[in-house]
């Protein structure tokens, strides 16, 4: 498995597939790479890459209290390492925040914007109410919090017990920490500043992100969106063909 060395000599884990434009994919709180597990696909367009961020999964753990804009940073470091220039980055969940995070303040680092289940700030109570069940059960009961993690991300046996695995080497703390500002995070100040071409994906009525999508409809009106009907906000997993076909079609047409 390879691994970058950021400026702070820590190392970061990762998966890289296939060639061409290269896409990198940005996890959850705990999750690490592995709940890209199907958009291993898109090598067969792409050159995908699947960093496990600092403190999750193979890689090391951070020295300092870790937040959105430390990852963001530390995403632009592993790309510097690997030579890559540009990247379409695809943020799913509070990954987009990272993502976001990115794209406002390294734009020329983003050819391409792609969001799943994406919110610029946690403006729901469910939202709210899931973060802080997150945060609770880490301190009282993170096995319980993995069990449900993948339950809800996919029925298949196989897949559950390899996220559940992966999410066994996370730090509780980076985890704790990155629920934590996710929570407080807001970018919606910085909306308007998107010039990249964007695309958003969100599910039906039982994804909670939903509601977020008119901000963003209503500072980028350049955007591209998709709502999966009758799906959760788990699309990576849940809805994978359809979701690695709108990533091929957006990123090579744009």
């Amino acid at each position: 498995m390879p691994i970058v060395s950021t400026v702070n000599k820590k190392q970061l884990y990762y998966e890289e597939y296939g060639q061409g434009i290269p896409v990198i994919f940005i996890h959850p709180p705990g999750m690490g790479r592995k709940v890209f597990y199907y958009q291993r696909l898109l090598a067969d367009h792409f050159r995908v890459i699947f960093p496990d961020l600092s403190g999750h999964g193979d890689s090391d753990h951070a020295d300092q209290q870790i937040s959105i804009s430390y990852y963001a940073n530390e995403i632009v470091q592993f790309m510097d390492r690997l030579h890559i220039d540009q990247a379409a980055v695809f943020g799913y969940s509070a990954g987009s925040l990272i993502a976001q995070h990115i794209g406002f303040t390294r734009p020329d680092k983003v050819s391409h914007l792609v969001l799943a289940g994406a919110y610029p700030a946690v403006h729901t109570m469910v939202g709210q109410q899931l973060h802080k069940m997150g945060m609770y059960l880490l301190e009282k009961n993170p096995g319980m919090l993995m069990k449900i993690i993948a339950s809800s991300h996919t029925k298949n046996r196989q897949l559950r017990n390899l996220l559940t695995s992966h999410m066994k080497k996370a730090d509780l703390g980076h985890w704790y920490q990155y629920y934590q500002d996710s929570l407080r995070y807001s970018c919606l100040g910085q909306l308007r500043r998107f010039n990249m071409p964007m695309l958003f994906m969100y599910g039906g009525l039982r994804d909670w992100t939903f509601t977020h999508a008119g901000y963003y409809r209503k500072a980028c009106s350049h955007a591209e969106f998709f709502r999966l009907e009758y799906q959760g906000h788990q699309l990576p997993t849940k809805q994978w063909k359809t979701c690695n076909e709108l990533v091929t079609g957006f990123v090579l047409t744009h």
